[in-house]
């Protein structure tokens, strides 16, 4: 059981990594759009929306292994309470 809890536990951990990961994503593209509004007449904007769409597809991958952490992470949980019960 106590391996189960600490287990959880870094799971938490990751999960709370994970969701500051995807702000920083966020906070990325904000920045980026941002300037876009600000230079749309100076720049090349190709490379802007290249910028953009790299952020987001690394914002994708991240949310699906928070996702995955998610699943194993309810998996987990049900193990832990299971126990639980039938002490």
């Amino acid at each position: 059981m106590d391996e189960l809890m600490r287990r959880y536990n870094g799971l938490i951990l990751e999960e709370d990594t994970l969701y500051k990961r995807i702000e920083v994503c966020q906070e990325c593209v904000d920045l980026v759009l941002d300037y876009l509004s600000e230079k749309a007449e100076t720049i090349h904007l190709p490379t802007a929306e290249g910028i953009i769409s790299t952020i987001h597809i690394r914002r994708l991958a991240i949310e699906t292994e928070l996702l995955q952490l998610r699943i194993e992470k309810g998996v987990l949980n049900s193990k832990i309470c299971r126990m639980r019960r039938n002490k």
